[in-house]
């Protein structure tokens, strides 16, 4: 099983626009099935962004179908398999709690070959009868072991499992990254966030590192600006390249050859015409899965290359 998480240090970063358009090229390379599906988790409980591009509008759906009903609600007979236990189809009462989503991103699948655990329960929903708010918010208690237990099962079944996580160190996105085998850290051009990334990340691989929990890491700057502007006398996004970017990127360097081989960094997606994904115009007012759309401008053009790209680095990474 590949256990994936998108993730950036603060909000803002295009982190779920960049995890939803890169899902279209990854099922692509993959070719999921229900028996062994891919699994969307929308682990950003409070800012459930994928839950909402994804949710079918017409289609009333129980809260407890859900991230925060799985935590809540399952007892321990939901991860009993009543036929195959490789088979996903089989975990008839784990299942219950997904919602298929295949055809969203194309008809050449099953619709549940590829499944969403959604997140965007409100308080509201839950009608006071639940334990919490935000069941996932205690990483100690049932909750996190129910999350546990289901991916056990993806793994049994050889699911891919992609998580869109929180920013920060909420507890959800702790959870997801220790989880993960590759992390995708979407990162604006900017001194923010090349700060707060490195002094976030500084903490995670020494984390890492004493757990002996080896981590694939892809930087990747995103919605970045494609056009040559000039400013202040420095030609831009060359400037972020030679500067900003290449002392992170040294920085990042060290502290991964510290950790002795538990921490390998990508830097593949910084290469290229556009030090990163670059910034779509269409993005500004309609977030949509770019490789469904026709159109040939220039911007669309170049990040559809670079989603693609980062899904092959993700599907046939060793």
């Amino acid at each position: 099983m590949a256990v994936i998480s998108f993730y950036s240090y603060k909000g803002g970063s295009g982190r779920t626009t960049t995890t939803l358009n890169t899902l279209y090229y990854i099922i692509q390379e993959t070719r999921p099935k229900s028996s062994s599906p891919l699994i969307i988790v929308d682990a950003d409980n409070e800012s459930y962004g994928m839950s909402m591009l994804l949710r079918d509008t017409e289609k009333y759906c129980p809260p407890e179908v859900s991230l925060q009903g799985l935590g809540v609600r399952a007892q321990q007979d939901t991860f009993t398999s009543s036929g195959n236990p490789r088979d996903w189809r089989s975990y008839e009462k784990l299942n219950k709690y997904f919602i298929p989503v295949g055809n969203y991103f194309t008809n050449d699948i099953e619709n549940d070959a590829v499944l969403l655990l959604r997140s965007d329960v409100t308080p509201a929903e839950q009608r006071a009868s639940w334990e919490t708010v935000f069941a996932m918010n205690n990483s100690t208690g049932k909750e996190s072991r129910n999350l546990t237990a289901a991916l056990d099962k993806m793994n049994l079944c050889d699911c891919t499992v992609v998580f869109d996580t929180p920013s920060g160190t909420q507890d959800m996105a702790t959870f997801s990254l220790d989880n993960s085998d590759y992390i995708v850290c979407c990162m604006r051009p900017s001194v923010q966030f090349e700060k707060g990334t490195r002094l976030c990340f500084s903490k995670f691989i020494e984390k890492w590192t004493k757990t002996g929990n080896e981590k694939n890491i892809i930087f990747c700057p995103s919605a970045v600006p494609f056009r040559q502007m000039n400013i202040d006398s420095k030609v831009y996004p060359a400037h972020y390249t030679a500067t900003l970017f290449a002392s992170f990127r040294e920085q990042m360097e060290i502290k991964a050859h510290a950790s002795r081989g538990t921490v390998n960094i990508i830097w593949d997606m910084k290469e290229g015409v556009v030090p990163g994904i670059p910034e779509v115009d269409r993005f500004k007012w309609q977030e949509c899965c770019l490789a469904k759309i026709g159109g040939d401008k220039e911007d669309e053009r170049l990040a559809k290359e670079k989603y693609q790209k980062l899904a092959r680095i993700l599907a046939y990474a060793d």
